[in-house]
């Protein structure tokens, strides 16, 4: 988290320096007929100033380096030791000062007991003031990113959901459908049932942020049962993933778009077959989707649905999923999610 960038105390700045500046001095017995009034006044201003920049720059640093929602305890005992040697500090200056306007004095420190404690609390407040502050403008930035991711999940689903029922998908089904109706009216039956499956899945994910991977493939079979019927044996998918891993979880609709993806960007025939096959790494950690490459003359690609992907992974989990070229395969990797959050 930048700080510099989460706060601008500009004005408060402006209000709260000559404000606190002035009252202190007030609040513990300075008055107007004081022979160093003024001075006092000045002075109180100045080192508020100071304190103010010193515990502003202070904090950005502490709040960059140990946040309160990383370590809390270590913040406070930070915030404790700056609060304590800058006001020794602050209050020897003071001292010094002293004794060049007023002239040396014996019993400074038993006269000037309010003085000081009047400097702690000055630095108390400030550090009190920019600690709240950052805390409201992070709980603030934290609504608004949560907020926003909520708004990006709910345009990935409906942008999912479009996907689906988009024109072309429609018009391939149907027509694939149409072809079949006649020849094989059974198969006809079977193909709508499917067809249904599919849509049932999409409008029960709708509101629905994990789905457990045995769900994902159980609609990935309706989904690969109508390509079937267009393509026939030009693309093949093999499962190899253990069923000990169907009981963990995953985005909706995630293999499903790597399946896709890998449809549109690969030229299939009977010959060559495209060849799409699942399974895990060592660990259990991913689920290694790849295919082997036979790309289609697409131009370049900015492969923006893995991309939303990605994005969709690593806000829901803090994880993200990898992709690339090995040797003659693409390859991508989803992260294993043991449970819902």
């Amino acid at each position: 988290m930048h700080s510099e960038k989460l706060f601008n105390d500009r004005w408060i700045a402006l209000i709260g320096i000559p404000l606190i500046g002035i009252s202190f001095p007030l609040l513990f017995g300075l008055r107007p007929g004081h022979s160093f009034f003024w001075v006092w006044i000045v002075l109180s201003t100045i080192i508020t100033s100071i304190s103010w920049i010193g515990t502003r720059w202070f904090g950005i640093l502490l709040w960059n380096q140990f946040p309160w929602e990383k370590k809390p305890l270590l913040h406070i005992v930070i915030v404790g030791a700056y609060l304590i040697f800058f006001s020794f500090v602050f209050i020897l200056v003071v001292f010094l000062l002293n004794q060049v306007i007023e002239g040396a004095s014996e019993h400074y420190w038993q006269t000037h007991q309010t003085l000081n404690l009047a400097i702690l609390l000055v630095f108390l407040f400030i550090v009190i003031v920019h600690e709240l502050a950052y805390l409201f403008f992070s709980w603030k930035k934290e609504l608004i990113r949560s907020s926003q991711l909520e708004k990006a999940h709910m345009q990935a689903k409906f942008d999912a959901l479009k996907s689906q029922v988009n024109p072309h998908f429609l018009f391939n089904s149907l027509g694939t459908l149409s072809a079949i109706i006649e020849t094989d009216p059974q198969k006809a039956i079977h193909y709508v049932n499917e067809f249904s499956n599919i849509y049932r899945y999409i409008l029960n994910v709708n509101n629905t942020d994990f789905v457990p991977l045995s769900e994902e493939l159980e609609f990935i079979d309706s989904y690969l049962y109508l390509q079937h019927i267009r393509y026939g044996e030009q693309f093949q998918w093999i499962n190899r993933l253990n069923k000990k891993l169907y009981s963990t979880y995953i985005l909706p609709l995630t293999l499903q778009l790597l399946i896709e993806n890998a449809l549109k960007h690969n030229i299939l025939s009977e010959k060559t077959p495209l060849l799409i096959e699942a399974t895990a790494d060592e660990r259990n950690e991913y689920i290694q989707v790849r295919n082997n490459l036979q790309l289609r003359e697409l131009g370049n690609s900015p492969r923006m649905g893995l991309k939303n992907l990605e994005e969709r992974y690593r806000d829901f989990t803090g994880q993200t999923i990898r992709y690339g070229l090995e040797e003659a395969f693409f390859i991508v990797e989803i992260p294993i999610i043991s449970g819902t959050k």
